[in-house]
């Protein structure tokens, strides 16, 4: 029965090329399985390379914005320091401008009072120029009534003095009567201190009665 040995001893050497075919079947299974999953995993990571370089994209761009940010940061920090500046002079400015404003206040007041105590002196003054006006024209009135007088009383004197020249004229021819020359005399010495006299009196009553009214002006003012 050699042929029966032969048999089984080829299947006996057949079974370890079957188990190398079952595994190398597996084996072949695991290779597709694990080049599925390579390539699955490629895809993947292509994904993630992409998304990646988005992402990296994404991050130049903020880091260029950041940057800008900075830059921006930067030139608003020289602005406001800047406008800092800027606010603190014109603070400056307004303090002095206060300042000045105040004193020019303070000398406007100054002025105002010193107006007020000036038209206070005018209106005082004026009030006094009306009242020597008024007075100068009541003693211009009453020197005008008072020329008047003396010119009637001189006209009445002249009058006075003519007729007893014209008498005294008339007389002089008459050598013999000395009776009419004592009489002329006595009249004329009687009738001319008479006259004078009452000039003069009526003059120093005019006086009087002007110093009278100085005086009552002067108290009045005073």
């Amino acid at each position: 029965m050699p042929s029966l040995d032969t048999y089984e001893s080829l299947q006996a050497s057949l079974e370890p090329l079957k188990s190398l075919r079952g595994e190398q079947s597996q084996l072949e299974s695991w290779v597709n399985e694990s080049f599925h999953a390579l390539e699955k995993l490629h895809g993947e990571l292509t994904d993630w390379q992409s998304e990646l370089a988005r992402k990296q994209t994404e991050l130049d761009l903020r880091e260029d914005n950041l940057e800008k940010c900075h830059s921006e940061e930067q030139d608003l920090e020289g602005k406001i320091a800047q406008w800092k500046e800027e606010l603190g002079q014109a603070r400056s400015e307004l303090q002095l401008l206060e300042e000045e404003n105040t004193e020019q206040l303070q000398e406007l007041e100054k002025l105002e009072r010193r107006q007020a105590l000036l038209e206070a002196e005018l209106k005082v003054a004026t009030q006094r120029t009306e009242e020597i006006s008024a007075t100068l024209a009541a003693e211009r009135a009453e020197a005008t009534e008072e020329k008047k007088q003396w010119r009637k009383e001189f006209s009445q004197m002249r009058l006075l003095l003519e007729k007893h020249c014209s008498m005294l004229a008339s007389h002089l021819g008459e050598s013999d009567t000395n009776t009419s020359e004592s009489t002329l005399e006595a009249s004329f010495e009687t009738d001319a201190p008479s006259r004078i006299a009452a000039l003069r009196r009526r003059a120093q009553s005019r006086r009087a009665a002007k110093k009278r009214n100085n005086q009552d002006n002067e108290e009045k003012n005073s």
